[in-house]
């Protein structure tokens, strides 16, 4: 007899804006997914990917028992000899196993690989879809169960800068405003993000307002479809993020548009601020009338800063920004705008990264960074940040990698580096909560270790490897 299907409610992982979504399930299969005509996140409104991109929950390629990389099992005798029974054939890769096995093997593995080279050769790095009870765990395992410091995650190539940039100039490293904020806004800057492809929902908002007569700014190295909703068409060179901020920051403090109440009570250094900016050269939006192309910026940005400093404004920015070698100091320069406007503390005025994934904030306030402990604490020691791992693992000096949830040899830049890196290791262990396409050339390969067998009814199977 067929099972009456169940209603589940959960939020959407795709992207950062954390959607509430209802997962029809029957007979442990998700049938359709939809939202809540009176959801708060989503407006009852759902993207493609959110409303039908569920087909990889119930593919055939997900991993769904814990695999163990055949060369990995070739190279320790041991496993052979102590586990022997439990391997079953997978593929010419790969054995199956138990839970149990395989989580035998990894702690022999790793207390082999720490007592041999010490226990600064382990390294950790997490994934941003990782929930919040899950990412603890796993920097406590990395700090205190193993001894290492280098606990990471994939906020490294996608928030981080934002954190830090905010964190270091108004104290914490999330959003000030709530996304309905963006209807009680005058003016909103979009900078960096194609947001009407990468955050739909959030689309959905300014769009309204932009309809509504307000005034919008899209600043941004190419077109994106929002232009057409625009009052401003900011198109700036590369690598120009820091640039036009700062030349904002020139408008305003030239001719003090600055909310001097605010900056006398809520702002230090402003005077060295202020001077740094007027005597720098290319600050000056006149610097761009030298720059063929981009001659009309030295009259469009003073526009957008005299509009944003006089009106309640909010400014979006997305890894357009942050995804630069300069990322950190370009949101520095985005809460500097605020700041000297007073654009901040209140209602439809204030700063809102746009995150890529759904947990990133969670991730990091739970400690999954080199350089804090859960809740921003200092940590015992700081640890390496991923793109120094991925050195020192080519150097020979970390020997083992936990992976929970990223992607590494996918999303990071060279991959012809990463998989040098990854391919040099003792140990690669690798969890993979949505792992699907297993079939691919990248990683999966790699892995010495997959660990899998997890289950929850109606929605996710997942993954784990073994493999070096």
């Amino acid at each position: 007899m067929q099972k009456k299907y169940i209603e589940k409610e959960t939020l959407c992982t795709y992207c950062g804006v954390g959607c509430d979504i209802v997962g029809t399930v029957r007979n442990n299969k998700i049938i359709k997914i939809y939202s809540k005509k009176d959801g708060f996140i989503s407006q009852g409104k759902l993207c493609i990917k959110g409303k039908y991109g569920f087909d990889f929950v119930h593919s055939k390629n997900r991993v769904s028992t814990p695999l163990i990389s055949k060369s990995f099992v070739k190279k320790n005798i041991w496993i052979e000899e102590e586990f022997g029974d439990s391997l079953k054939d997978f593929n010419e890769n790969f054995y199956k196993t138990s839970l149990e096995t395989a989580t035998s093997i990894t702690a022999k593995k790793l207390s082999e690989i720490t007592e041999k080279y010490s226990p600064k050769s382990f390294c950790a790095i997490g994934g941003a879809r990782t929930n919040c009870e899950s990412s603890y765990l796993f920097q406590k395992f990395c700090r205190e169960t193993i001894g290492s410091p280098h606990i990471d995650n994939c906020a490294r190539v996608c928030h981080a800068p934002s954190l830090r940039g905010m964190r270091e100039t108004i104290g914490e490293g999330a959003s000030t405003n709530p996304y309905n904020d963006i209807y009680k806004a005058d003016f909103l800057l979009i900078i960096g993000s194609n947001i009407l492809e990468a955050h739909p929902i959030i689309a959905n908002r300014v769009v309204d307002v932009a309809m509504k007569g307000r005034a919008v700014a899209v600043v941004d190295v190419r077109p994106t479809k929002l232009l057409k909703f625009a009052k401003y068409n900011c198109l700036i060179p590369f690598e120009t993020n820091l640039l036009i901020l700062n030349s904002m920051a020139y408008v305003i403090i030239n001719e003090e548009l600055y909310d001097e109440k605010f900056v006398k009570s809520r702002v230090k250094n402003f005077e060295n601020f202020k001077k740094s900016i007027l005597n720098d050269q290319y600050s000056n939006p006149n610097f761009f009338k030298n720059v063929k192309g981009y001659e009309y910026l030295a009259e469009m940005i003073p526009e957008i800063a005299r509009e944003y400093a006089n009106k309640k404004s909010i400014i979006l920015w997305g890894l357009g920004v942050t995804e630069h070698i300069d990322g950190s100091y370009a949101v520095m320069a985005i809460t500097h705008l605020a700041l000297l406007t007073g654009n901040i503390g209140k209602v439809g005025a204030g700063l809102i990264p746009l995150r890529g994934q759904n947990n990133v904030q969670g991730a990091c306030d739970m400690g999954c960074l080199p350089y804090y402990a859960p809740d921003y604490r200092n940590p015992k020691e700081i640890g390496m940040m991923t793109p120094d791992l991925v050195n020192e693992m080519i150097s020979g000096k970390i020997k083992a990698l936990y992976n929970i949830g990223e992607d590494i040899a996918h999303i990071h830049p060279n991959q012809n580096k990463i998989s040098k890196a990854l391919k040099n290791l003792d140990f690669l262990g690798w969890f993979q909560g949505s792992l699907f396409y297993w079939n691919q050339e990248i990683w999966p390969k790699k892995a010495d270790f997959i660990l899998g067998g997890l289950k929850v009814p109606g929605f996710m199977k997942g993954g784990v490897y073994i493999n070096a």
